[in-house]
C-alpha cells in the first residue's frame, strides 16, 4: 500500500492564504483517508515529515493546521513544533479514552495554549457530551460545507467559535460559507499538493528500526513503559493484556509501568513488536498476519523446552517467517535492513540448525492447526501421528500447543 502526506492551502474572508492543512491521503484518491493507518499512527507519520522538512518549508512561513486524534494529542512530538505556527484540529479518537486520560489531555491542552498553539475542533466530537470541557478550551470548530447547519453557525456565535470551512468545492459553496466562516479550504480555493509519498514497506522499516532500538537496548522495562505512556493507543492495549485472562491475575493492572513490569522485558518485546508491525499493516489476507504470529508462539514453546536461552529470538523467526509475501520485498534483504539478529537470519537461511529446527517444526504444526482443530477426534487423526514422527514432539504437546497458540494470537490481534 501507498500513501502521501499532502498539504492543502487554507484561505482567510479576504482570500489571503493563511495555513496549510497537512494530513494522509490513500495515493489512488486524494479524497479517501487510508483506513488502514490508526489516526494515531498518522499523527506521528505527519510529524515525522515535518520534522525532515521543516516546518517552515513545509507551512511556506504560514500556520500548519494538523488532524490529531483526542488520544494523539499526548504526542509529546508536537511538542517540539513552534507553537504560533500550529493549529490543531482535534477529531474523534478510534480508541476510547477514560477520566483519567482525558483530564491529562486537557492540561496538555492548556500548556500549549499557553505556548501559543490554537485549537479547532471537529463538529461531530461537539455531538459527544464527553468531550465538553475540550469544546470549551477549541479557539475554532471545524466542520465539511456538507455538514453546516444553521444550529451550528448559532452555537459558534453563541460560544464564540469561529469556523474552519472545508471541503468547498463548487463557487456555491464558497459563498454559502464567506457569510459565516473565518477560513476556508477545498478544491475549489486550491487543490492539496504533495509533499511525500510514503510506501507501507517503506515506512514498517523505519517502524521497526526505531522499536528494535528501543527494546533491545533498554535495560528495564522501567524505560520501556516511559516510551509506551506517549501512546494512550500502546497504553490501552499493553493494560488490557496483562488484565486479561491471558495473565489471569487477581488484582487489576491500571499503571504502565507495573504492567511492564508485570509482563517482564521478554514478553513486552515480543508483544509491542506483534502490536507496532499490527498497527501500520495493511495486508490483502490477514491470515498471513495470524499464521505468523500462531508460528511465533508455537516456536518459542518449542524453544523453552529444549533451549530456553535463544526463545525469544524463536519467537521472532515465527514473527517474520511470512514478511517476505506481506511486503512483498525478499525476506532476508528486508531483515538485513532493519538491523534484526544476525542469529534470526541465520536460522532462516539454515546457518544456525538450532533455530532452523525450530521453525521448521512450528511451521509444519501450523499448517496443520485448521486440520486439528476442526477434527472431531484430533487424538486418533493420522495427522497427529505424523507430525509427531516429524517434529519429535508428543501428541498432547502438539495438541496443547495448536489449541493454546491460535487462542493467544486471536486474542491478542483484536487487542
Amino acid at each position: 500500500m501507498s500513501f502521501v502526506i499532502a498539504k492543502q492551502p487554507v484561505f482567510d474572508k479576504k482570500g489571503n492564504l493563511v495555513a496549510f492543512e497537512v494530513y494522509l491521503r490513500k495515493k489512488s484518491s486524494m479524497k479517501e483517508y487510508p483506513k488502514e493507518v490508526p489516526y494515531n499512527r498518522a499523527t506521528f507519520i505527519i510529524l515525522e515529515i515535518i520534522s525532515e522538512y521543516g516546518l517552515e518549508r513545509v507551512g511556506e512561513g504560514k500556520k500548519i493546521i494538523l488532524n490529531v486524534s483526542v488520544d494523539s494529542l499526548m504526542n509529546k512530538a508536537l511538542n517540539l513544533l513552534e507553537p504560533s505556527k500550529l493549529i490543531i484540529e482535534i477529531i474523534h479518537p478510534q480508541i476510547s479514552i477514560g477520566q483519567i486520560v482525558y483530564q491529562n489531555i486537557l492540561k496538555v491542552m492548556d500548556n500549549m495554549t499557553n505556548s501559543g498553539t490554537r485549537f479547532s475542533i471537529s463538529e461531530d466530537l461537539i455531538q459527544d457530551s464527553f468531550y465538553q470541557e475540550m469544546y470549551k478550551k477549541a479557539h475554532f470548530i471545524t466542520t465539511s460545507i456538507h455538514k453546516l447547519s444553521k444550529e451550528l453557525e448559532l452555537k459558534s456565535k453563541a460560544d464564540n467559535k469561529a469556523l474552519i470551512i472545508t471541503q468547498i468545492e463548487t463557487e456555491k459553496e464558497y459563498n454559502k460559507a464567506l457569510e459565516v466562516g473565518m477560513f476556508f479550504e477545498g478544491n475549489f480555493l486550491g487543490p492539496p499538493l504533495i509533499q511525500k509519498e510514503i510506501h507501507i514497506t517503506q515506512y514498517l522499516k523505519s517502524t521497526l528500526l526505531r522499536l528494535l532500538a528501543i527494546i533491545h537496548t533498554a535495560e528495564s522495562t522501567k524505560e520501556i513503559a516511559k516510551v509506551i505512556s506517549t501512546d494512550v493507543g500502546m497504553s490501552a492495549k499493553i493494560l488490557k493484556l496483562v488484565n486479561s485472562a491471558y495473565f489471569s491475575l487477581v488484582k487489576e493492572i491500571t499503571n504502565i509501568e507495573q504492567a511492564c513490569a508485570m509482563l517482564g522485558l521478554r514478553n513486552l518485546r515480543n508483544f509491542l513488536m506483534v502490536f507496532s508491525i499490527n498497527d501500520y499493516l495493511t495486508i490483502e489476507d490477514p491470515n498471513l498476519w495470524k499464521k505468523s504470529l500462531v508460528r511465533a508462539i508455537i516456536a518459542e514453546r518449542i524453544a523453552n523446552s529444549h533451549a530456553k536461552d535463544i526463545s525469544s529470538k524463536a519467537y521472532m523467526m515465527g514473527l517474520f517467517s511470512l514478511i517476505d509475501q506481506i511486503v512483498g520485498e525478499d525476506k532476508i534483504v528486508f531483515l538485513k535492513e532493519v538491523n534484526v539478529s544476525q542469529d534470526i537470519i541465520d536460522g532462516f537461511t539454515g546457518k544456525n540448525q538450532v533455530l532452523n529446527s525450530i521453525l521448521n517444526k512450528a511451521v509444519l504444526i501450523e499448517e496443520a492447526s485448521n486440520a486439528i482443530l476442526s477434527s472431531s477426534n484430533p487424538y486418533s487423526d493420522p495427522l497427529l501421528d505424523s507430525l509427531e514422527k516429524q517434529t519429535q514432539i508428543e501428541k498432547d504437546e502438539i495438541l496443547n500447543l495448536v489449541k493454546d497458540a491460535v487462542e493467544k494470537a486471536d486474542y491478542i490481534l483484536k487487542l
